[in-house]
């Protein structure tokens, strides 16, 4: 005999610890070992029951997907919240994001796989983007550049990603740190958005 139908509240439940004993899965061993019956069996549900909420492996890992860039808002909001200036929270958000590829592997991963979409996808990454973009956006009001904050968080993102692919790829050598290069790219690339009345004349010349 068949249990009564699970309440939307009770599924919307069932459907979040799924995602969040596959995304352990995902830190812990990688996406390959993040199959829909192990999430079950890990999970404590029978083999069918995920089945019931992810049509497919990969519908999985996009919501691990979403939850691995609802992670990474966390925590940039949060960084951001404990900062006391402009210049603190331009500087936050940009730790935030590299604490976050140093630490949590396998969902930074996880994030750029190209094989991404659907709606819960892209609403955890326009949630990203805000927040990002928000002391840029600031900094854009105070007159402090003149790129539009999404095209400046764009190069700014590019050049942290390029680095960090450099440094966990062990291509940063001869004495390259990641700490000082990250530092020498936000010092050098805002010379190219502050507005020219900034930029001293002896620099302006070079």
């Amino acid at each position: 005999m068949q249990g009564r139908p699970l309440t939307a509240k009770e599924a919307a439940r069932t459907r979040a610890r799924l995602t969040a004993v596959a995304l352990r899965l995902v830190e812990r061993e990688g996406r390959d070992a993040c199959s829909l019956r192990r999430v079950g069996a890990e999970a404590g549900v029978s083999r069918t029951t995920p089945y019931t909420y992810f049509p497919d492996k990969e519908a999985l890992l996009d919501s691990v997907r979403v939850s691995a860039l609802d992670a990474l808002s966390a925590k940039s909001e949060k960084a951001m919240s404990a900062a006391p200036s402009l210049e603190a929270k331009l500087a936050a958000v940009g730790r935030a994001y590299v604490e976050f590829a140093l630490r949590r592997p396998a969902l930074y991963d996880l994030i750029f796989d190209p094989r991404t979409g659907g709606p819960e996808h892209d609403a955890a990454v326009r949630r990203y983007r805000g927040l990002a973009e928000l002391p840029l956006v600031e900094a854009r009001a105070a007159g402090l550049t003149v790129l539009a904050p999404e095209r400046l968080g764009q190069v700014l993102w590019a050049a942290t990603h390029g680095a960090l692919h450099l440094h966990r790829a062990g291509k940063l050598r001869h004495g390259v740190d990641l700490e000082r290069l990250l530092k020498d790219l936000g010092d050098v690339l805002a010379f190219g958005f502050v507005p020219r009345d900034f930029v001293p004349r002896d620099t302006e010349k070079r």
